[in-house]
């Protein structure tokens, strides 16, 4: 049988098509940004590892590390992002929040699943205005009702922002208090670890949501109220963050919402007796700066505050 010669229809495209470029890491989408439920940057990446069924320590040293610090020794585990990350927790404290490894590791991780919004699961924006050394946590702290409740619904399990701060002690949903400690083997949690896993302790491996190993203290109303005004400030800078980010006029946009939610925080007596009033004051200044000096330093700002909003 001789076969047909083909026909060549003008219809036909021979071009090579122009393919999208792919990221190198799955493009996870954080949870809530926008809104004060918005998740944090260390939860985040966790969530990314246990995407790719690997632990974090995996992604950051095969991932992460080579754009973290080039071409530095693979082999040294003291070395660079993974000794650093895993052994100084006042580098840990600080990824939620602002400084050169926060920044570093979301120039990291949006160059690797190409998204660009993983800087507002941190509070990167706002730390010209706020001292956030005095407000993020050194051990993590949980809802162990809202981990039932997103397991059972099969809802993704993850780390609000809101309660890497340390004056945070209540849940804003549930009005119970955060737990800091594994019912089970009541160890502390760092926030990250090399095997961390949202849900579960790194040191014994059991579930953290276990109602039946808790016995959760209730808060007094006056003490519900004042957690209320606390969520309600943190809360409120979370969820701005992409609105003034995006604002031409992003810079004076912070600056007068940062002024009114400081001085709404400077009002609030913390419930919390781990941290002084001194730094709470410490917490709300700038360089030597008091909310009022702060106030008086942007005073121009000031009087154009009707344009502004």
């Amino acid at each position: 049988m001789q076969f047909e010669k083909l026909t060549l229809y003008s219809g036909y495209d021979f071009q090579t098509p122009v393919v999208e470029k792919r990221s190198t890491l799955y493009s996870l989408e954080p949870i809530g940004i926008g809104t004060s439920k918005c998740e944090s940057l260390i939860s985040y990446l966790i969530r990314l590892a246990e995407t790719h069924c690997v632990t974090p320590d995996k992604l950051i040293k095969h991932n992460i590390h080579p754009l973290f610090w080039g071409h530095e020794d693979f082999c040294t585990y003291y070395k660079g992002i993974i000794g650093r990350t895993f052994i100084h927790y006042s580098h840990i404290k600080l990824l939620n929040f602002s400084g050169w490894y926060t920044s570093k590791l979301v120039e990291c991780l949006q160059s690797l699943t190409l998204r660009e919004d993983l800087v507002f699961l941190t509070m990167m924006h706002w730390h010209e205005l706020i001292h956030h050394l005095y407000l993020s946590r050194y051990y993590k702290a949980w809802c162990p009702l809202c981990y039932d409740y997103w397991r059972q619904n099969k809802l993704p399990i993850y780390e609000p922002l809101l309660w890497s701060f340390e004056p945070v002690i209540m849940c804003e949903h549930h009005h119970s208090p955060l737990v800091t400690q594994c019912p089970h083997c009541n160890q502390k949690l760092p926030m990250l670890t090399a095997t961390t896993r949202h849900g579960y302790c790194n040191h014994c491996g059991k579930w953290l949501g276990n109602q039946e190993k808790l016995s959760l203290q209730s808060l007094s109303t006056s003490e519900i109220a004042l957690q209320l005004d606390l969520i309600k400030v943190f809360g409120s800078l979370i969820a701005f963050t992409p609105e003034a980010f995006n604002n031409t006029r992003k810079t004076f946009y912070r600056q007068i919402i940062t002024y009114f939610q400081l001085k709404e925080f400077e009002s609030i007596e913390l419930s919390n007796p781990q941290i002084s009033p001194k730094r709470i004051h410490q917490s709300m200044t700038y360089e030597g700066f008091t909310v009022q000096d702060f106030w008086k330093t942007f005073s121009p700002i000031a009087s154009n505050r009707t344009t502004i909003y």
